[in-house]
Order: structure tokens, then sequence, then C-alpha cells
């Protein structure tokens, strides 16, 4: 099974969680005795003989717990992508969903989002909050969204979708994943020469992602 990025990953046993090299050959306490899903980040997978490793980030309670580790798939119990997340509609259930300024801006976007006809999902604070009750949001919070952009997605397309967003109660970063890796969405709707690709390889520019992918058939 293929996994991408902010797709969310229980695990069997947290203690087999590798650390990233250099970094510690010891997991600090709170990623071992932790509790929830653990979130794939942008990085190539790695594999012995036997086994595949999966880039994970572990959230912790506060935003000074973050930790960048690998996770043998062998661990993996169940998992649910940005995507898949919204398919539940969990916000609907939330206690401070007519209050939160993540939550109201998000029930705001609902209609703008659905108009797209590409797939959408929450990541970041609110879409692992959304997808396991556990308290991530503060005052402070951003609201992170990711669009499917398989399909080309022109500039201009782009900046009128864009223009239909008047009010929002809290900063608000789109990132539009394509075959060659996500770009910010409000960077892709300007007349810049480039755009920055996050990409499994490290981040690079380019004028054009899915011509990229053109080049690369």
């Amino acid at each position: 099974m293929m996994w991408h990025a902010h797709d969310l990953l229980w695990l069997s046993n947290r203690a087999e969680l590798i650390p990233l090299a250099g970094n510690s050959d010891k997991l600090p306490f709170w990623v071992v005795n932790g509790a929830g899903p653990v979130v794939v980040r942008r990085a190539h997978s790695l594999s012995n003989h036997s086994q595949e490793f999966v880039p994970v980030g572990v959230r912790g309670r506060c935003k000074a717990e973050r930790c960048a580790a690998f996770v043998p798939t062998t661990c993996i119990t169940k998992s649910i992508s940005p995507f898949g997340l919204v398919q539940t509609k969990p916000w609907m259930n939330h206690p401070l969903r007519d209050t939160h300024p993540v939550l109201k801006t998000l029930i705001y976007l609902l209609p703008l989002l659905d108009s797209l006809r590409r797939p959408w999902g929450v990541t970041g604070s609110c879409g692992y909050e959304l997808a396991t009750g556990t308290s991530q949001l503060g005052p402070a919070s951003d609201l992170d969204l990711v669009i499917d952009g398989t399909q080309f997605w022109s500039r201009e397309e782009a900046a009128q979708w864009l223009s239909q967003i008047t009010q929002i109660d809290c900063r608000l970063d789109i990132q539009l994943e394509t075959p060659m890796g996500a770009i910010a969405l409000n960077e892709w709707a300007t007349d810049r020469d480039q755009v920055m690709v996050k990409s499994n390889q490290g981040p690079f520019l380019t004028t054009n992602p899915w011509e990229l992918v053109k080049e690369s058939a």
C-alpha cells in the first residue's frame, strides 16, 4: 500500500519507530509512550531486505513536541488520508464548530471547496483533531487544506477561485498536490515566474509542475 504526505497512520507499537539518523539513537519518552496516529512527511521511504519504513512526524501535546522518524509498514494498523477524512464530515459534531476561528473558517469555505469538483482535505492541527478527537487547535492555529492537483489547474482559474474567499477568521494555508509535489495555491495564483514545489526529494523551483510530468514520461 502507498501512503502520501499528510496521511495519518495508527501504529501497533510506537517503540518500533526509528529516529532520524544523526538526531538521536533514542526516541523521546513522549513519543514512545504517546497515543494517537503519526503523520506521513515528505521524504524518501527506507527499505532493507525484509521491511519498508515510512517517513513520519510525531505530534505531542504542544508545538515543542515534534519528532521526525521512520516507521516499519508492519506496525501500521490503520490509515486515513486528508481526502478520506472529509468524507465523514467530522466538523459537524465538533463542540467548537461555531466558535473556534479555524472551524468557522472551514465551514464558511465548504461550498467553495465542494464547487471545485476536486478532492480536498484538511491537514495540520485541525485535521489531526478532527480525526482523533484530541485537542490540538489553539487560538492562533492556521487552517491547513490540501487540494488534489492531479489534473492541471491554470493560474487564472486558481486566482478566480481564491478571489471568492472574502472573509476568514484565521490564517489560511492551501496546498495544491500536483503529481510532482505540493505548491502553495496563493503562489500559483500569481504571475510570478516560478513556484516552490515540496517534493519527497526536497524543495525545488519550477514554472509548471505539470509540464515536468510530461517531460519525464
